[in-house]
């Protein structure tokens, strides 16, 4: 068991929780994202799912289709999507402070819109040296497809690594639009492929959006 640990990559996912993270699949590798959304207490019982899944092409770059907002009853509201994200060294290896520049972007349709729907970002990421720390943060523009509004913010995200297997993280899209929640979380590994995330959204208004606990599967390609 201990040379299992030992063998354990850093962990690394593709999104902290709704906002990208600085990481890609490399070539040839492919990671899977199931995320469940659900409140099962007072009068708005929802369970919202969102599945994804990309393929690494090389170069820091990755092609992604995500499924968003699938809800029973409410399927036409949903946004499938596809798009890629982009993720190069602004610093060499090795550099002090590693820094990535992320862009993005995904476009989307649903059949309650007659028209398509996007989504844009573009962030700086950095990981602090001793702590393992990994903060995230830039610009985000959307239409009301996936936002239900159109939009245009700032999202956040940071990760602390505790350990090969243990993660605590939180992110964070500013405004009043469907994805604006602050979702802080834990994250834990459980073999190199698969790792759960837990956290609970926080919405940034109480007349807009619900609290509810918030669930994810991922598979990651092994480093």
């Amino acid at each position: 068991m201990g040379i299992l640990l030992l063998a354990l990559p850093v962990l690394g996912q593709q999104t902290i929780f709704d906002v990208p993270s600085a990481d890609v699949s490399p070539r040839g590798g492919w990671f899977y994202q199931h995320q469940t959304v659900a409140r099962a207490w007072s009068g708005e019982r929802r369970w919202v799912q969102t599945n994804a899944v990309g393929v690494g092409l090389g170069h820091e770059f990755e092609v992604d289709a995500t499924w968003f907002n699938v809800e029973r009853g409410a399927l036409r509201e949903s946004a499938p999507s596809a798009g890629f994200k982009w993720s190069p060294r602004l610093t060499p290896a090795g550099a002090a402070v590693p820094l990535r520049f992320v862009a993005g972007e995904m476009v989307q349709f649903r059949a309650d819109s007659p028209r398509l729907g996007s989504w844009t970002y573009a962030m700086v990421s950095a990981e602090l040296p001793r702590s393992r720390t990994q903060i995230t943060g830039g610009v985000t523009s959307g239409s009301r497809v996936l936002f239900g509004e159109r939009t245009t913010g700032v999202l956040a995200g940071v990760e602390e690594h505790l350990s090969d297997r243990w993660m605590l993280q939180a992110d964070w899209f500013s405004g009043g639009h469907d994805l604006a929640y602050l979702i802080p979380g834990v994250v834990y590994r459980t073999s190199p492929h698969w790792m759960v995330s837990l956290g609970y959204q926080i919405p940034n208004r109480r007349s807009g959006g619900f609290g509810a606990i918030v669930f994810e599967l991922t598979r990651v390609p092994r480093e």
